[in-house]
């Protein structure tokens, strides 16, 4: 089973690399056979090809951080985040409870992402 002080370690590094935009090192996080929910609802994203795909069209053109701290049960993980979009001074806010499963080496085999446009609003200096 992996380590929760690993999995609390993912947790730290993923939002500030999705804000870079690494995407060689978000999809280094994944397991081969990866599944993306995000949002809940939407098309799975399967292997690492479509996990690459999916950070390609977003990461770097954002803002994301933890927002608060991780929960951890056996090889399952769930944080919550905010994402960041637009302008500075005109941002918005997308506030989003984001869930994982790791593998035996500490690779993320699911990430499911809880979220929904309706849940936007204007982001706040303590964003």
């Amino acid at each position: 089973m992996v380590d929760a002080e690993h999995v609390r370690q993912v947790y730290e590094r993923y939002p500030g690399l999705v804000t870079k935009g690494d995407v060689d090192a978000i999809v280094a996080l994944y397991a081969d056979d990866a599944i993306i929910e995000d949002p809940i609802g939407s098309a799975l994203h399967r292997g690492r090809d479509a996990v690459r795909t999916f950070y390609e069209s977003s990461a770097g053109t954002i803002t994301m951080k933890r927002t608060g701290p991780v929960r951890v049960a056996g090889s399952e993980a769930a944080a919550p985040l905010v994402v960041l979009m637009g302008e500075p001074g005109k941002q918005r806010a997308l506030d989003i409870i984001s869930t994982m499963v790791f593998d035996d080496e500490g690779r993320i085999t699911s990430m499911r992402a809880f979220w929904s446009f309706d849940g936007m609003r204007p982001a706040t200096p303590e964003d």
